[in-house]
């Protein structure tokens, strides 16, 4: 396998560059901002022994007689808003571009921010909230497996005591893992909770699930978020309703929600919650859950991959 990092203006003029070098049969590896936020950084792979089995655009969607109407229907298919969809199809006549999965990955990266997965070695406190069976717990589990794995001490902290067995829950993954599981029901409580935690090191709080629109969750989360410094990402399973995502989205960026992690990925059949509550509640999309064992793990998703998500059943 081949790799090779290119560096452009946009993230149309970089898959562009892949293109050229690498062919249809290239492989987006990741994306990420250049440095001071200038241009992109794209790393592409190629398999010089053997094909692919799939690829991310066959010949139905390659180069296609009319991109906007295709983009359309697929939008349409895969639940996105049609107010967000429209602002896609605008991005896209206004780059020009000629084939579907560019034009889409291009079009999502002007209108959409992505950051990476929390990384075992940083030293940063995140806070997942969501509804009850969003998937916070087995979240905050594979995220402490991830840094035990990596040799990294990391603080986890459970606000759930409203539903029964959310604690015992967590305290079992935490067990495997030799961690000393923390708890907390109020932000006073919170805050007591991280200041006797190990320094210098990761902490991930497991919010207790609540109903944002409900006006006592409200403030109880509210009071956890108000508490702390801690960066809050919503979670989100995959194929909730599109205009429920767009409200819940909301709803958890007027608490301080800025980032958004997808779950249940793998059981979803159409993804337009992840684009609609991302542009709705200006979220980032941190990255995306693919199975229930927290040995599946988390995996990164950048503008490439998110329209490849999309594009996936239009090529089965």
């Amino acid at each position: 396998m081949r790799l090779k990092t290119f560096s452009a203006p946009s993230m149309s003029d970089a898959l562009k560059m892949v293109k050229e070098h690498f062919g249809e049969e290239a492989i987006i590896v990741s994306s990420q901002k250049a440095e001071m936020g200038l241009g992109v950084q794209v790393t592409a792979a190629v398999d010089t022994e053997t094909e692919p089995s799939t690829k991310m655009n066959d010949d139905v969607l390659n180069r296609p007689s009319d991109v906007d109407e295709k983009l359309s229907s697929i939008l349409s298919g895969q639940g996105v808003l049609p107010k967000i969809t429209d602002e896609i199809l605008n991005v896209c006549s206004t780059l020009g571009l000629d084939d579907i999965d560019t034009s889409l990955a291009s079009s999502i990266d002007q209108i959409i921010n992505f950051k990476t997965l929390p990384k075992a070695n940083e030293h940063e406190t995140f806070m997942l909230v969501g509804l009850p069976g969003a998937g916070k717990t087995v979240t905050t589990a594979k995220l402490a497996t991830k840094a035990v794995m990596n040799g990294s001490k990391i603080n986890v902290i459970s606000t759930d005591n409203v539903r029964a067995g959310g604690i015992q829950q967590l305290e079992a993954f935490t067990k495997i893992l030799n961690i000393d599981l923390m708890c907390a029901e109020d932000g006073h409580s919170l805050k007591e909770a991280i200041s006797s935690g190990i320094p210098q090191c990761q902490t991930i709080i497991d919010c207790a699930g609540g109903n944002p629109f409900k006006k006592s969750d409200y403030m109880r989360q509210k009071d956890l978020i108000n508490s702390i410094d801690a960066k809050v990402i919503m979670l989100l399973a995959d194929g909730t309703d599109p205009l429920e995502a767009a409200d819940l989205a909301q709803a958890y960026s007027e608490l301080g929600a800025d980032g958004l992690i997808g779950t249940r990925t793998d059981l979803a059949k159409r993804h337009g919650s992840l684009i609609t509550a991302a542009v709705s509640g200006n979220l980032n999309i941190y990255g995306m859950g693919v199975g229930p064992s927290v040995t599946d793990g988390l995996e990164q998703l950048n503008p490439v991959s998110l329209a490849r998500l999309l594009l996936s059943e239009e090529t089965k």
